[in-house]
């Protein structure tokens, strides 16, 4: 029995947004729902209805007569997310730090460990999902419905932001290894207020680097 007209709109999906989040697909590459089906040997109402989930996640736009293009990256745009995101982290991280266990911060050391695997791999695509997974645990610790909802809204503009920002560069990426490291072991002093201060400067760092970057792409 074939797959399901959801199951082949998720695959089409999935597939189209991890290559948008790797930059096989660029910013203002249009994407030909007709050449999509045909590439997937399906029917073009599956494609319809992933590049539609794609339009409400803010990685494509759908324009009348001109179809599916990958949004640019703004930077404006990405200073609200950010914005957001840190207020979200830092009042996660106020509920579940005096609860967190020795078991949840050696989750963050294998996500950490992970990273500098990669880095030695040279495998740097893999680094910006890694990163997303480490703050992406804090969240989901939290068990707070609302929070996890704007993040998993967020989700792909923050990561293709941070895959834009990774150089393939090994002196860099380790230096990105050992920021995660010190999170952690800010996290483990259980000094709540400390912590948020380390979290916010990091997290508004990683968009300052990334609008730094930005703006030198287009001089």
């Amino acid at each position: 029995m074939g797959k399901s007209l959801g199951a082949l709109r998720d695959v089409v999906k999935q597939e189209l947004r991890s290559n948008i989040l790797t930059n096989q697909l660029k910013p203002g590459q249009r994407i030909i729902e007709m050449e999509i089906a045909k590439q997937f040997g399906i029917s073009q109402v599956p494609v319809r209805e992933a590049l539609q989930g794609l339009e409400e996640e803010g990685l494509i736009s759908i324009e009348k007569y001109k179809g599916a293009v990958v949004t640019e990256i703004e930077v404006s745009e990405m200073f609200h997310i950010y914005n957001l995101r840190s207020q979200i982290e830092l009042s996660v991280i106020e509920l579940i730090l005096p609860n967190l266990k020795n078991r949840h911060f050696g989750d963050l050391y294998d996500i950490a460990e992970q990273m500098k695997v990669n880095n030695e791999k040279q495998n740097y695509a893999d680094l910006a999902e890694l990163d997303t997974a480490f703050h992406w645990k804090l969240i989901e610790w939290s068990n707070i419905d609302i929070y996890k909802r704007v993040w998993n809204m967020c989700y792909g503009r923050i990561r293709r932001f941070i895959s834009m920002i990774h150089p393939s560069n090994k002196e860099k990426n380790i230096e990105f290894y050992e920021r995660h490291v010190k999170l952690i072991q800010i996290l483990e002093e259980r000094d709540v207020e400390k912590a948020k201060s380390e979290f916010q400067t990091h997290i508004m760092r990683t968009f300052n680097e990334g609008y730094y970057k930005k703006l030198d792409k287009n001089v």
